[in-house]
């Protein structure tokens, strides 16, 4: 079986957490790199939790790379605390022994394009893959695909207008988006429909594995925290539809569009114009429309077994 060749670029993140682990887990994706970005906790941490999961997965192969930690405009301030103080909900780890590259993320996303054919899974703020081309301007041409997790059509989740990776980083996705790479995105329209419910969490648990235990102990305060804020413990998974993609591109529906992030605006900054007129059908930049959530639960209940 042809594998394909992953960056995953990240800021773990309980999300990103089962992202990682469910692309560690699939057959059908060789994962070269963990690339880390200041997102959901600041980049120390995206870091340290990123060799956490890679010694989990017990995948001491896979690089660990440090990227940015701020956004391109300047530091994005305070964070809220959705995936718990850590990242990773605030579990006991043990200091893990992975070491963490001697390259900046950005460098080693430049050697290993330059190696080998490959895609880049980015499920954090675009900040690293901004950098990218403007340090090494062409090298988005020799990327096969970007997957990105990011942006909304209807409703965004940390303003009405803007989903977080997007407006954590706007300027930085305004450059991703007017690259030539061929991007797949992602936006809360369709990660809305991928969960994880108590059901799995239990499953999870079940296992009698560590990696099931702790991925049920990482997702069960963000299960109470979807429970306060949209009214079920049923949790999206919003980045692990972004490595769905990659395991299975037959599996999310999806169109061609032509994307504009705002950077201005006192209500829209960080919002994604997602224009879906024919016009655009055979564009490079498509956008992920549906999935079968039973199909996804399914996949993710089996690789996530997978672990000892």
């Amino acid at each position: 079986m042809s594998r394909t060749k992953v960056i995953i670029d990240t800021d773990p993140g309980v999300d990103d957490a089962v992202a990682i682990l469910l692309a560690l887990a699939s057959d059908e994706l060789e994962v070269l790199a963990i690339t880390t970005v200041t997102g959901n906790v600041d980049v120390a941490l995206t870091t340290l939790n990123a060799r956490r999961l890679v010694q989990l997965a017990k995948r001491p192969d896979v690089i660990v790379a440090r990227g940015c930690a701020q956004a391109l405009a300047g530091p994005l301030g305070e964070f809220e605390g959705v995936h718990g103080s850590d990242g990773l909900g605030d579990l006991e780890w043990d200091e893990p022994t992975i070491d963490v590259d001697h390259d900046d993320a950005v460098e080693v996303m430049r050697r290993l394009i330059e190696s080998d054919p490959l895609s880049i899974v980015a499920i954090g703020p675009l900040t690293n893959l901004a950098v990218l081309l403007e340090r090494h301007p062409g090298i988005d041409r020799r990327v096969e695909k970007v997957v990105i997790m990011g942006g909304a059509s209807f409703e965004g989740n940390v303003t009405p207008a803007a989903e977080f990776n997007i407006w954590a980083d706007p300027e930085a996705a305004q450059k991703v988006f007017a690259a030539h790479w061929p991007i797949t995105f992602m936006p809360l329209d369709l990660t809305h429909q991928a969960t994880l419910g108590d059901a799995d969490l239990q499953f999870l648990r079940e296992l009698g594995s560590e990696v099931g235990r702790r991925t049920a102990d990482m997702l069960e305060p963000y299960a109470a925290f979807h429970d306060q804020w949209y009214g079920s413990r049923d949790v999206y998974m919003h980045d692990a539809a972004a490595v769905y993609e990659l395991i299975d591109p037959t599996a999310i529906v999806k169109q061609g569009v032509r994307v504009a992030v705002e950077t201005g605006g006192q209500h829209s900054r960080g919002a994604t114009h997602i224009d879906r007129r024919r016009g655009h059908a055979a564009s490079s930049t498509r956008v992920g429309l549906t999935l079968d959530n039973a199909r996804f639960r399914e996949l993710v209940r089996e690789r996530l077994s997978r672990f000892d």
